[in-house]
């Protein structure tokens, strides 16, 4: 489950808008870094994602991610930037 998986920060790691890999994905796709990184996670079927939209634009923003196709080298870089954790991890309070 990726529950609010686009602003998730932990001690060591930046917003996944900022990740510079996201960045070079998305331009390539027209694309914003939230989108890709939505793509990648439903791109299996088998992961349950809850994205956070307080407002109608971020809703259709992440809408639009479904409609994004991205190529198997696209997969790759995020797979090996992101992998899942190994281990149960506690949902990050803000």
């Amino acid at each position: 489950m990726a529950y609010s998986p686009i602003e998730h920060t932990g001690s060591s790691q930046r917003s996944l808008l900022e990740n510079p890999i996201l960045k070079q994905i998305s331009h390539r796709h027209g694309a914003t870094p939230s989108q890709v990184a939505l793509a990648w996670l439903l791109r299996s079927g088998d992961c349950l994602v809850i994205p956070k939209a307080a407002r109608p634009e971020p809703v259709r923003e992440n809408r639009a991610a479904l409609d994004l196709v991205l190529t198997e080298e696209d997969l790759r870089v995020p797979d090996g930037a992101f992998p899942p954790p190994r281990r149960k991890t506690p949902l990050a309070m803000r």
